[in-house]
């Protein structure tokens, strides 16, 4: 097998997952329309979505059965090739409202990817900058700024040595 079949054969067992976790009720074998509602859809079969509760109930699934093979790219495919299909009954504002989600979605892992690592050095802020400053200054009103080593600090440490 070819490492090209391979990738293939793996992006439909996913397919299949993702397909088999639609989970809910299911047309039965017979095709007829009696619904087997004790029955998971499996790969291929039809689902049948009446109302908003089996919508969530199967995005869920769906969520799950994505979550749990964990791959991007797979899951990104899924998702374009949803949308395709379902282009025809979404409307402008629809479309504009998906949008509006992922944009919050991408935002959120923006600054979740910009937070600092622990351990990790952080910026400097100017504020502190400005604090320092202050504080250099009155050091510098009570003590003087001159922080030369000179002779004069060899005589007093040779004072303090002599009689202390």
């Amino acid at each position: 097998m070819t490492p090209m079949e391979r990738m293939r054969m793996e992006e439909e067992r996913a397919a299949d997952d993702a397909m088999a976790a639609f989970g809910g009720p299911t047309v039965a074998a017979g095709g007829g329309e009696n619904l087997a509602k004790d029955k998971f859809a499996a790969a291929g079969d039809k689902v049948v979505l009446t109302d908003l509760k089996d919508h969530l109930k199967h995005a869920a699934k769906v969520g799950e059965a994505v979550k749990k093979h964990g791959k991007a790219h797979l899951a990104t495919t899924f998702l374009k090739e949803l949308l395709q299909e379902c282009k025809d009954v979404l409307d402008e504002d629809s479309i504009g409202e998906i949008i509006k989600s992922l944009n919050v979605i991408k935002n959120e892992k923006q600054a979740a990817a910009k937070k600092k690592v622990k351990g990790q050095a952080g910026k400097s802020k100017k504020a502190d900058k400005k604090k320092e400053n202050e504080l250099k200054k009155k050091n510098a009103e009570m003590f003087g700024d001159n922080d030369n080593y000179d002779d004069y600090d060899d005589y007093g440490a040779n004072y303090e040595d002599a009689f202390f």
